[in-house]
């Protein structure tokens, strides 16, 4: 995995785990790195929209779907986040694949904050994805809006960035 910091100072009044925090900070990342980036959003069956970042670089494409983290309001005796992420991630995971049968010829990716829940349930799926062969970029993105990417194929960490 490789981290990189980011050229600007983070922004304090974002909430690190919010889909918002992960997209800017992605789309800085990206500009930075030499991407060309087009924002999407498209709206779902519950008129909530997803993030998706489209991004391309010596003519590869990358869709990236963008997921937070869930947290409880205060005050709400809900689902616990914990609980709630591992929902959040298979859901991300889900509309990744369906992002590469509506994109021809791109590469599918996740931005997602870098947390302990979500780094175990990744390190849950190494195994599957390294044997078959799978390639599938992770960006993950830390408190102060730096990025570490990763893959979800252990072979292909060396080409992570």
């Amino acid at each position: 995995m490789q981290n990189y910091p980011p050229t600007t100072p983070s922004i304090k009044d974002h909430d690190q785990y919010s889909e918002e925090f992960i997209y800017t900070a992605l789309v800085r990342y990206l500009k930075e790195h030499g991407y060309k980036v087009q924002k999407e959003n498209r709206l779902k069956e519950v008129e909530k929209a997803d993030r998706i970042i489209v991004a391309s670089k010596f003519f590869k494409k990358e869709i990236i779907e963008v997921k937070g983290y869930p947290v409880n309001p205060e005050n709400q005796n809900t689902v616990t986040p914990k609980a709630s992420a591992k929902g959040w991630f298979s859901e991300a995971l889900f509309n990744s694949f369906v992002n590469f049968s509506s994109f021809t010829d791109a590469e599918i990716a996740m931005a997602l904050p870098n947390v302990g829940r979500y780094k175990t349930i990744i390190s849950n799926l190494n195994d599957y994805f390294t044997v078959n062969d799978l390639y599938f970029r992770l960006y993950l993105i830390n408190e102060d809006g730096s990025v570490e990417v990763s893959n979800l194929n252990q072979k292909y960490l060396h080409l992570a960035s």
